[in-house]
């Protein structure tokens, strides 16, 4: 006997017993925080259509697969403790209905049981020998979908980071130009300008002449005029 046997079963035999329903299976598909690959997605439907319970296998099948079908323990045996997922706040189910949802997902070959490794089935505990939990893992028929869409997911990470890393010269000169915490370079013409302004206005003319001193001042023509006169004036009387 091979010291390691694959966690993954073999293939099952086609199903002989279904309890038959008659409407139309169509769960929810689009809640939660997890989504099923839509090809799983599909093939589950329509193996889960005839069983009467086939919500509850449904919510369990959604469950496992969160936490089980990741590329790092997809191959690994899990066991489900009835007991824990009781009353679990996203399943909803007691412990006789997952008990039953189990029951189904064996039946349509979603799951299976791994294949026990040799040694004993009972450990030693402080309250004394207790069996190990079974475990299970995904079915034949199912486990290589579920690689596939792995393999899927991480070529489609690969590529999106990828065009992340991707930066041609054209993009670098449009987000430096584009950049809003971009400073215009100092020039002479900004220079004489920020030069010229006060916090009241413009300090001078655009023609270099102070204001106003081109102007009339009717104080300095009278003072001029007064001047003038009696210059003149004492000039004429002599």
């Amino acid at each position: 006997m091979l010291a390691y046997q694959s966690p993954l079963p073999l293939p099952r035999p086609p199903q002989t017993h279904l309890r038959c329903v008659r409407r139309p299976f169509h769960p929810s598909r689009d809640t939660g925080p997890y989504r099923l690959p839509r090809d799983i997605q599909d093939r589950l439907i329509t193996d889960l259509a005839p069983f009467r319970n086939r919500d509850d296998a449904f919510a369990l099948a959604v469950f496992i697969a969160r936490f089980w079908s990741v590329p790092g323990r997809i191959g690994l045996g899990f066991p489900i403790d009835r007991r824990e997922l009781a009353g679990h706040p996203e399943l909803g189910l007691t412990e006789a209905r997952v008990r039953g949802a189990i029951w189904v997902l064996e039946e349509i070959g979603f799951l299976d049981r791994a294949i026990p490794l040799p040694g004993s089935r009972y450990k030693r505990t402080e309250e004394g020998l207790r069996r190990k939990p079974v475990l299970f893992v995904f079915g034949a028929e199912y486990a290589p979908v579920f690689l596939a869409a792995n393999r899927r997911a991480a070529a489609a990470r690969g590529a999106r980071s990828g065009e992340r890393r991707t930066m041609t010269p054209s993009n670098v000169s449009r987000l430096s130009g584009a950049s809003p915490g971009a400073r215009p370079t100092k020039s002479p013409i900004n220079k004489e300008r920020s030069e010229s302004q006060v916090i009241m206005g413009d300090l001078t003319k655009r023609n270099g002449i102070p204001p106003k001193a081109s102007e009339p001042n009717p104080r300095l023509e009278a003072a001029l005029e007064r001047l003038r006169q009696e210059v003149f004036g004492k000039a004429g009387g002599v």
